[in-house]
């Protein structure tokens, strides 16, 4: 007999310890109800949920991409062991210790989940969801749905790994009491003590290395009627090679061109290129700086033929001199 109880204790002990390694669940007990007497308690069973959590799909997006992340979670929550709190000593009493028995697996189970999401400040990520209600998860099983959370990814990002922040919030079982147990007649009745519980996980999302261009400077003037050269410089702000790159520019009234592509052929990370087009100010143009929307039609290292947005590429009209005026010399 003392055998047996040593080797109790010392399974209780292991459990004790598994518990507490444990630690990225951080328990928050609820109060013990009234209805609750420890007094009667049969059994203390030892264990928790444990919810783990993994994005579905890839976890690699583009620089100012909107995208959806669908986050499975899966209770990975295990049984760790039993005390026997109180010896039953009648055939009522059996049948109430092995009701709280089957009743207390329960443990593992995580009801009412909450799930919030969440950056490092700074972060180039938006995480652009509230939190939501994830429902309950069994021990061995995953979510009902996954979780959807929307992000923004910065036009600036940098390209490499950014850390994303799963916040878990549950409800779960921490004792059973049962009362009033009738052998004969099958029956009895049930208080649920539960806690609450709170974890946190790590999920990293990438961006990915990209082209990605910017207009850096603009040489060349236009006066009102006259047309002149102008020298658009745009730069490959990206981390891949952009090739076969063709610059499609499209002025607007009071500017317009008779060659509106330039090309530019390959640009490495890093390197500009110019874009050379003839533009002509109409004659009724007032002297300012215009915006002419500027395409890039390039390949990227795979092959895939990609468009910029637009870019804005600023034109300066100037005040007609002189001679202009008085020759209507461009």
């Amino acid at each position: 007999m003392k055998k047996v109880i040593i080797i109790s204790l010392i399974s209780l002990l292991i459990a004790m310890i598994s518990c507490a390694a444990g630690a990225s669940n951080t328990p928050d007990n609820y109060n013990i109800p009234q209805s609750f007497d420890l007094g009667k308690n049969y059994y203390n069973v030892y264990g928790s949920p444990d919810l783990n959590a993994n994005i579905i799909g890839s976890n690699e997006f583009d620089r100012d991409q909107t995208a959806t992340l669908n986050i499975d979670i899966m209770n990975k929550g295990k049984l760790l062991g039993f005390k026997n709190d109180k010896t039953p000593y009648d055939s009522d009493e059996i049948y109430a210790a092995q009701t709280e028995m089957k009743l207390e697996s329960g443990i593992v189970d995580a009801t009412n989940v909450v799930a919030s999401l969440s950056t490092d400040p700074g972060s180039p990520i938006e995480v652009k969801s509230v939190s939501q209600q994830i429902g309950s998860i069994k021990s061995g099983e995953n979510s009902p749905a996954p979780a959807k959370f929307d992000i923004k990814i910065d036009k600036k990002a940098k390209a490499g790994e950014y850390n994303l922040y799963l916040n878990l919030s549950y409800d779960y079982q921490k004792n059973v009491h049962i009362t009033n147990p009738n052998v004969a007649a099958q029956t009895y009745d049930v208080s649920h003590w539960y806690g609450i519980m709170n974890q946190s996980q790590t999920l990293k999302i990438k961006v990915k290395d990209q082209v990605d261009f910017e207009i850096v400077n603009t040489t060349g003037s236009l006066s009102p009627g006259g047309e002149n050269m102008i020298d658009i410089t745009i730069k490959n702000t990206g981390e891949e090679e952009a090739r076969n790159v063709k610059a499609i520019i499209n002025p607007a009234d009071p500017l317009s061109t008779t060659d509106s592509t330039a090309f530019l052929y390959s640009i490495a990370p890093g390197s500009t290129a110019v874009a050379r087009i003839q533009i002509k100010a109409d004659s009724e143009a007032v002297p300012k700086v215009y915006g002419v929307d500027t395409v890039l039609k390039y390949e990227n290292p795979e092959g895939d033929i990609k468009y910029t947005d637009i870019l804005d590429a600023p034109v300066e009209v100037k005040e007609a001199g002189f001679f202009e005026k008085l020759f209507g010399w461009i």
